[in-house]
């Protein structure tokens, strides 16, 4: 029986891939290294410093910790260009209405959840929230989606994990939970299966008109 939903936040419930990239772009130029748009957005899921990590060369490695809380910074220029994905809070309304409890899980920095929360008043509709500083490991690490799961007083195997790229997929399978991919975030459907989505749809819209059939294969 699903007890629960989490849902991965940027790319998966507001639509922000596009300011990310222009931020990492920016923050690796003011540190005199130009880094393609399509590298970056083939990391974009994970946590900061690990993105960071995972693009410079070796012998730049010490400056990701600068790089990353540069694009911090950059990307809050960004926030009034967030918008939230359709039908998102219909779908938080339905699986309340249901009894499901709903949490939010994001690599994101908690001054960016927070502002998304906050400037789409989504706090009536949530019941935990996990970010990058509440963890130690990122994605696809499963601990992300364990603390939510925890925070929710649910069993993982009663949760359901939705997001947008691999990380999700292979961070909420290994958590034991029932992976949910949506396309939104730009990542290929079949990147998203191999990676252990068990089902992939459009978007939240798509996720919303097909959610019995979630209920009926868990």
């Amino acid at each position: 029986m699903i007890k629960a939903f989490i849902f991965d936040v940027d790319g998966t419930i507001v639509d922000t891939k596009q300011l990310h990239i222009n931020s990492w772009v920016r923050a690796f130029r003011e540190f005199g290294i130009d880094m393609s748009a399509e590298k970056i957005r083939s990391q974009l899921g994970r946590r900061a410093t690990e993105i960071a990590k995972t693009l410079l060369p070796k012998e730049r490695l010490n400056d990701a910790a600068s790089i990353a809380e540069k694009k911090k910074l950059i990307y809050q220029e960004y926030y009034p260009q967030a918008r939230l994905i359709p039908m998102t809070k219909e779908l938080f309304a339905l699986l309340r209405k249901d009894n499901i409890k709903i949490a939010l899980a994001t690599s994101a920095a908690r001054i960016d959840a927070e502002f998304y929360i906050n400037n789409f008043s989504l706090k009536n509709h949530i019941d935990a929230l996990v970010t990058a500083e509440d963890v130690r490991f990122s994605k696809p690490h499963p601990e992300i989606f364990l603390k939510a799961a925890v925070q929710l007083r649910v069993k993982p195997n009663e949760s359901v994990a939705v997001g947008d790229s691999p990380y999700d997929m292979a961070s909420a399978k290994n958590a034991g939970m029932l992976a949910i991919g949506v396309l939104t975030g730009g990542y290929p459907r079949k990147e998203l299966k191999d990676a252990g989505a068990h089902r992939v749809y459009q978007d939240i819209q798509d996720l919303y008109k097909h959610l019995e059939e979630i209920s009926k294969n868990f």
